[in-house]
């Protein structure tokens, strides 16, 4: 018996239900978030440079020396949380490659664009290190994370969509209404990192880096971006309730608005009470909770045709076998016998079987 090539002998990656890769896009989502929350905790608690070298926490050793006591362990933690985050996104385009029903260009780009923002983000927490937390680095990885986010909420979406074009389903004023509001939530995002690099949390409890603002006139115009965010998003509970929009946009204006006054509270509370960290790290959670909720707002203002994905795809995730004869329709089954013209397969027995064609 002549040998078997190795080409037809080596084993594949398992298939992926979009179920499981619904629930990977979460994770990242989740993830990407938490990445944020920890970093600012590291922030908050001067322990920016615990960990005095990058990657290694101190010379020769990847975890924390006992002279770095509790901000050694801070900072390490948070670069535990960036392995586990990178695990997450690692296991996306892969996945996103060996879908069962089909490989999709938008998913596909969109995974591995998670893939490059978090080299980035590496390397420039890296970079943050060795320049000694300078506030312009800081800043640039904030809203690198935020991107990010952006990233993963698109994804996301479209995972729960099916491909084909998109479709307003709104009126064009809402929909523009709705990218002001996503412009307007990323420049007081910006503005808040403006604010934090001029304040007292430098990331470093014993040789600050900060901006050269006076912190009055940077706070005033956070104040005030943020106030023009909230008359925006008034606007948009308002006009989506005396229009016709989709459901999930009622629901996220809601939670926007919710999220946007309770920024406004906390953002007043921790001036007034000479910026506590606690509420700082409240403030920096719903910031990045707002910007998802935001983001979200924005995608439910379009349509695209909805998944249609067969349970039995959904329910597990080894490669479909071609029936036998005996499960066949008999018309088909029939066509082995001498004299009778063979039919096609029904259209559900070619999707079953695998046959080329079938999306």
């Amino acid at each position: 018996m002549a040998p078997v090539p190795a080409s037809t002998t080596r084993r594949r990656l398992p298939l992926v239900s979009r179920r499981v890769f619904q629930v990977v896009t979460a994770l990242n989502v989740f993830a990407l978030s938490l990445i944020v929350v920890s970093g600012g905790v590291v922030r908050l608690s001067g322990s920016g440079l615990g960990c005095p070298t990058w990657p290694q926490c101190g010379d020769g050793s990847f975890t924390p020396h006992s002279e770095y006591a509790l901000h050694g362990a801070i900072e390490f933690g948070n670069r535990v949380v960036g392995l586990v985050v990178g695990l997450v996104v690692l296991i996306t385009p892969i996945m996103a490659l060996r879908l069962r029903d089909g490989r999709r260009r938008d998913l596909t780009l969109l995974s591995f664009g998670l893939w490059v923002g978090y080299l980035g983000q590496a390397v420039l927490g890296g970079i943050t290190v060795l320049t000694k937390l300078n506030p312009v680095t800081v800043a640039a990885h904030f809203l690198l994370s935020m991107v990010l986010l952006w990233n993963a909420v698109v994804l996301d979406r479209r995972a729960r969509q099916g491909a084909g074009p998109v479709t307003p389903a709104v009126a064009p004023a809402l929909l523009w209404l709705a990218r002001l509001l996503v412009v307007v939530s990323a420049g007081v995002l910006v503005l808040g990192t403006v604010v934090t690099g001029t304040g007292p949390h430098s990331g470093d409890s014993e040789h600050p880096a900060r901006f050269g603002f006076d912190i009055v006139n940077v706070s005033q115009l956070h104040a005030d971006g943020a106030m023009l965010l909230t008359g925006l998003v008034a606007a948009m509970a308002f006009a989506v309730r005396i229009t016709a929009a989709p459901a999930a946009a009622r629901r996220d204006s809601l939670t926007l608005i919710a999220v946007v006054v309770a920024q406004a509270g906390l953002g007043f509370a921790q001036y007034f009470l000479g910026v506590p960290s606690g509420l700082v790290a409240l403030h920096m959670t719903g910031a990045t909770i707002m910007w998802v909720v935001a983001l979200r707002l924005w995608l439910a203002m379009v349509a695209r045709p909805a998944l249609t994905v067969p349970d039995a795809w959904s329910a597990a995730d080894t490669t479909p076998t071609a029936p036998t004869a005996s499960a066949l329709p008999a018309a088909t089954a029939s066509a082995s016998a001498p004299g009778i013209v063979a039919q096609p397969a029904p259209a559900a027995v070619r999707v079953a079987s695998g046959a080329p064609g079938v999306g």
